[in-house]
């Protein structure tokens, strides 16, 4: 499948915006996991797509740097208040589903990957961490990209896709990464 043929994919999944980038253009910064530390969401040693479970920071930037493209996919919805957690919470879940949905369907297409979210993983309903389970589905679990300390600004500077849309919508990232070296 061609890159072309992939980002006609993402738009008619549902994605608003998507592109593809070289890789080794994306910018890991490590302070950005204080952000999963800081632990706002709660799932902090809570999640196995989470910190400190999900490995170091080195550890996850050497997992992305496996692959050889990074498809960047955003989507882009009304809000009336950005700054509000409550409101903000089921845009990001909704926004992980449609996502979600993509990228098994690119895998069911042959193009496997590594899915990197937005927030912390949600492969299952309930994480098994909570209930003291190893995770059910270690092949599904995706970390956020605070954990992998990627740059989110930057990354929109790399392949020209907007970050700030004002305070009445918000945009929400994900990466898939693709073509294991």
């Amino acid at each position: 499948m061609t890159d072309y043929e992939v980002l006609k994919l993402a738009k008619d999944a549902g994605i608003d915006k998507a592109a593809i980038v070289d890789a080794d253009d994306l910018i890991f910064e490590y302070d950005f996991r204080k952000y999963c530390e800081m632990n706002n969401c709660g799932n902090y040693g809570k999640n196995y797509g989470c910190p400190p479970d999900c490995g170091t920071p080195e550890e996850m930037e050497a997992k992305a740097r496996k692959y050889q493209k990074a498809l960047v996919l955003q989507t882009i919805q009304p809000v009336n208040d950005i700054t509000d957690g409550q409101e903000t919470g089921p845009l990001k879940k909704k926004h992980n589903t449609v996502v979600r949905r993509f990228m098994d369907q690119l895998a069911e297409s042959g193009i496997e990957g590594l899915p990197i979210m937005a927030g912390p993983c949600s492969a299952c309903k309930t994480c098994a961490k909570t209930e003291g389970n190893p995770c059910r589905f270690p092949e599904r679990v995706a970390s956020c990209l605070s954990a992998y300390g990627i740059n989110v600004a930057k990354l929109c500077e790399t392949c020209k896709i907007p970050w700030d849309y004002g305070v009445h919508k918000v945009g929400f990232f994900a990466i898939y990464m693709m073509g294991e070296k």
